[in-house]
């Protein structure tokens, strides 16, 4: 099977399960829009970022070592077998995640108690659970996906979102109609998903087989990753916290409207080709060596902007009327957002693509102080931009350092390993998506069964146009059909 085949196959599993769990955002989005006011949207959409926030500093950058060495204890590169991997992985991310929890819980009473906002204390305790499970339920799927069981991990990656929600759901329309019974219905599932992993797990786990000296070395590897996740939130949530406190949670319900939608778009094809790839990459590295490797990525990044073009320009053409059928017309206002917030998510959502170079040879620490400038960056321009612009300040800051960030990571990374923008062919995916969005402008679409309906008419015309001109990926799918017959 060839690499690109593989790839393929595995990031199908991936594509498969975030559509599905992207029509579970879809589900909840104009759900909880119409639930609840501008306001509470703010903060509950606050309370997800700080969540958020908090698992990425909990796991401490261990499912990327999780990810790193997994094929140095299977290919026996190490003196240690499998059990240490799992066994000094896992117990470690207790051991810190149990820590930084504890110590964040109790700076938050002692010093910053009476600087939170009430509503916002009152979900703490949901969000320290939320925050532990989350980090557990992180080391332990990587161990799956590490493994290149990309249909157990798509399994488990939506029972996760669809088990949240239903009981979220369930709880919210029979009990509490409040955003507490969303999030206690959120930790429920997450406890019974977390259990259910351990379960899988526990026979290759032996207490003897912890290693500090692995424990040390990916250590090492992730620290430097934790500051460029961390920086990466800070990117992403940074602009909600500094909203709340210059414009308060009406502006943040608006901004988060466009912001959330923008993310669902893309991630449909980023998060996929994130999760393949970079086992893949490090497979064929290690087997092939470097020549084939670079092709390998060079040939993903043109099929990416196949894909990623025209959901860019989709999201910026059609913005509005999406916003309005999705979430009503309360939060209109959002769809100005979108234009400046869903081009730097879909270039940065290729750069385990055109960065592979930092981890391949191991310079994560480069990523480390990029992502970090990036965050203060984008920290500061909010600074200035939020108190004159109002939430499409915070748009501006959020594209200007994404930007930012995408270019260093392509610009050093390719001093490592060279993978290259193919221009004339990304320029053809442009104008061919333009042309079909304004075919697309004639077809009606007041309700969300028409934007079903014009997705799919676009998605027909957009392929069948690539199709017509691009002999190379002509040849490709007939290729691939007949392998099928």
């Amino acid at each position: 099977m060839s690499y690109l085949k593989k790839l393929f196959e595995q990031s199908a599993y991936y594509f498969i399960s975030n559509v599905i769990v992207m029509m579970a955002g879809f589900i909840s989005f104009p759900i909880w829009t119409r639930i609840f006011s501008r306001a509470e949207y703010g903060l509950f959409s606050l309370v997800v970022i700080t969540i958020s926030l908090g698992v990425g500093f909990s796991k401490f950058g261990l499912q990327h070592a999780a990810l790193r060495y997994h094929s140095d204890f299977k290919e026996y590169k190490t003196d240690l077998d499998m059990s240490y991997y799992y066994t000094t992985l896992f117990f470690g991310s207790v051991v810190i995640s149990g820590s930084i929890i504890s110590s964040a819980v109790l700076g938050i009473e002692v010093f910053l108690r009476s600087y939170i906002d009430g509503s916002l204390l009152d979900l703490m305790p949901y969000i320290a659970v939320l925050v532990f499970t989350g980090t557990l339920i992180s080391i332990l799927m990587m161990f799956i996906r590490a493994d290149n069981r990309g249909r157990l991990y798509s399994i488990f990656i939506i029972a996760k979102k669809y088990g949240g929600l239903f009981l979220a759901l369930f709880i919210v329309f029979h009990f509490m109609r409040s955003l507490e019974g969303v999030f206690i219905g959120f930790a429920l599932s997450e406890v019974l998903m977390l259990a259910f992993l351990i379960s899988l797990f526990v026979k290759k786990m032996k207490l003897r087989s912890i290693s500090l000296a692995f424990m040390r070395e990916a250590l090492r590897y992730s620290f430097p990753l934790i500051w460029m996740e961390l920086s990466n939130m800070i990117l992403n949530i940074g602009d909600r916290y500094l909203l709340q406190f210059y414009l308060g949670p009406n502006s943040v319900g608006i901004y988060s409207a466009g912001y959330n939608l923008s993310n669902m778009a893309q991630s449909v094809l980023t998060t996929p080709l994130r999760l393949a790839i970079t086992p893949m990459y490090l497979h064929i590295w290690n087997r092939d060596g470097k020549r084939r490797t670079m092709v390998f990525l060079n040939d993903t990044l043109d099929y990416y902007f196949v894909l990623a073009v025209p959901i860019t320009v989709g999201m910026i053409w059609y913005g509005e009327e999406i916003i309005t059928v999705l979430a009503t017309s309360k939060f209109r206002d959002s769809a100005e957002v979108i234009p400046y917030i869903i081009i730097p998510l879909i270039l940065r959502g290729a750069y385990v693509i055109y960065g592979a170079g930092f981890f391949i040879y191991k310079k994560t620490k480069i990523l480390m102080y990029l992502a970090l400038t990036a965050g203060m960056v984008n920290i500061g321009l909010n600074m200035i931009l939020i108190p004159k612009f109002g939430i499409l300040g915070a748009a501006y800051a959020t594209f200007a350092s994404f930007g930012m960030l995408s270019l260093l990571i392509a610009m050093i990374s390719h001093k490592f390993l060279k993978v290259e923008i193919r221009v004339k062919r990304l320029c053809l995916y442009v104008l061919l998506s333009f042309l079909t969005m304004q075919l697309l402008s004639f077809y009606p679409a007041g309700n969300a069964l028409q934007l079903l309906a014009r997705l799919l008419i676009g998605s027909i015309l957009y392929i069948s146009a690539i199709l017509a001109v691009d002999e190379r990926l002509r040849r490709k799918t007939v290729s691939a059909l007949s392998r099928r017959r």
